[in-house]
């Protein structure tokens, strides 16, 4: 009984979350020309939002779980996403937007592996009890709204238009979260573990990529330098969320 209530408390809270991400990106579509004049600013935001999900996060959990094989996960994950990245470039290959596509597909395919890991992690929180759980996820419930404005903005910077950037923002940012936490319950009922240290370093290699090849680049194009204080600014919330997840006590 247990077990299920738990499942039930982490649907819950995975379907929450989604809704969340739904605001940040129907918010970003509604301001699309603010978004498309400012999208420096938010590949700034995104960078220091990513870069503390990365560093004090994914990769230190994923050592955690497995100190010989975390740092290999990572590099999976990076060498993947720069294969998916070549793969995109060479399909849309003499095409005016090839660069833009690229941009698009590789980034938000990273972002929505991390979604569906987001989803992982509500189901095992509350396989204990639901305050435990509630309170582990508040720093993950904390970023999902950023997130989907983040997921509508890469499409977005792809040249893809509304409707499909909607969409597609919906799956990767909103869809595979819920997506993750149905599969993890699944998965803990037949096996009662998961493979996390495999996941986490994936999730870390590929937004690490993301970060380095894509988002790193464009916010660079800030001009006079406000790139660095709006991406101290994405640390800033970045860091809110991973302290109350360390202060839940939640691994």
């Amino acid at each position: 009984m247990v077990g299920d209530n738990g499942a039930i408390l982490g649907l819950n809270a995975s379907l929450l979350a989604a809704g969340i991400s739904v605001a940040g990106i129907f918010a970003a579509a509604r301001f699309g020309v603010w978004v498309q004049q400012n999208s420096s600013y938010l590949s700034a935001f995104a960078v220091g939002l990513l870069t503390v999900a990365v560093m004090f996060h994914l990769i230190p959990e994923a050592i955690e779980h497995s100190r010989g094989e975390a740092l290999s996960w990572v590099a999976i994950g990076f060498a993947v996403m720069v294969l998916v990245g070549i793969a995109v470039q060479v399909s849309v290959n003499g095409r005016a937007e090839g660069a833009a596509l690229t941009f698009g597909y590789a980034s938000i395919i990273a972002l929505a592996f991390h979604s569906l890991l987001d989803g992982v992690i509500y189901a095992a929180s509350f396989q204990e009890e639901p305050f435990t759980g509630w309170l582990a996820t508040g720093g993950l419930l904390f970023h999902e709204f950023p997130e989907g404005v983040i997921a509508f903005f890469l499409l977005h910077q792809a040249k893809l238009g509304m409707f499909r950037s909607i969409l597609l923002a919906l799956i990767a940012a909103a869809f595979t979260t819920v997506a993750g936490t149905i599969g993890a319950n699944a998965i803990l009922d037949l096996t009662g573990g998961l493979p996390m240290a495999a996941m986490l370093g994936g999730a870390a290699g590929g937004l690490i990529y993301v970060l380095i090849v894509h988002l790193g680049p464009h916010a660079s194009q800030a001009p006079n330098k406000r790139g660095y204080p709006i991406a101290s600014i994405g640390v800033v919330v970045g860091t809110i969320a991973v302290v109350i997840n360390m202060l839940a006590g939640y691994h």
